[in-house]
């Protein structure tokens, strides 16, 4: 069994590096942030209706990236012939990377998450680890903020996760508890006119020895400018975890459309 705070310790080191050292290796350092809402409502049967916020920060340099995200999204139900609302919806996440020379063609980085869900049944999940960037194709043209490029990674993690439901309380069964990760991750963004922007984030994350534990994530986003630091956004997100009926979720499937707006600053 891990010990249940080696992914918190991780996290810290993720989070902690120094910043005398970035400058001296590299006196260009480059701030940038974002905050993003996004929402979508349905009705018929049932009306539903979902939000989602977050908001990251980066400070990049030609040595070293660092950066760290927040994430919630909330969302309810109300059947037409009842009138009763339930919550349907309800998660948090928050990470944090370190790259080291993030345009060389292979990068070595360390991450940590910490996060929870209502539609998984996880109360909290938080893991760490290493791994190693390969970037394929990176055309060199900008727009603003958004790079265009192609990268695979791959990495190890350590995990401990905390069902929701009462009776999960042996580690490695009912869907939770402490384990290893393979993760392997896929990413391509990319220009698809002057002003229409597309990227995907792929993630696939077994369990060390046993492949049919596994989480597996994609999010795909269309973005256009709307103004000189604004943007509007249409966003694909799906996520299944193979354990989460287990733990007492409807589902191994998450999925959600969103229309937003995001803000770079």
């Amino acid at each position: 069994m891990l010990h249940r705070r080696l992914p918190l310790i991780a996290l810290l080191a993720v989070s902690g590096s120094p910043r005398h050292d970035l400058h001296a290796q590299d006196s260009t350092v480059v701030w940038a942030g974002n905050v993003q809402a996004n929402g979508n409502l349905l009705y018929g049967a049932a009306s539903q209706r979902v939000f989602s916020a977050g908001a990251g920060v980066q400070r990049e340099s030609k040595s070293l990236q660092w950066r760290a995200d927040v994430s919630g999204g909330y969302g309810d139900s109300r059947d037409q012939d009842t009138r009763l609302r339930r919550v349907i919806v309800r998660n948090a996440r928050a990470t944090a990377s370190l790259d080291w020379h993030p345009m060389a063609a292979f990068s070595p980085f360390a991450f940590g998450t910490a996060e929870s869900s209502l539609q998984q049944r996880i109360a909290s999940r938080i893991s760490s680890g290493i791994g190693g960037k390969w970037t394929l194709w990176r055309p060199g043209v900008a727009a603003g903020a958004f790079v265009q490029d192609a990268s695979i990674s791959a990495a190890v993690l350590a995990e401990d996760t905390r069902s929701l439901a009462a009776w999960s309380v042996v580690d490695g069964e009912r869907g939770a508890g402490s384990r290893y990760r393979w993760s392997v991750r896929a990413r391509y963004r990319r220009l698809l006119t002057p002003t229409l922007r597309f990227s995907h984030l792929s993630f696939y994350q077994p369990t060390v020895g046993r492949v049919s534990r596994y989480t597996l994530e994609a999010t795909s986003e269309l973005s256009m400018p709307v103004l000189s630091r604004a943007e509007f956004t249409i966003t694909h997100r799906e996520r299944l975890d193979s354990e989460a009926r287990e733990r007492g979720a409807s589902s191994i499937r998450d999925g959600q459309l969103l229309f937003g707006m995001r803000a770079a600053f």
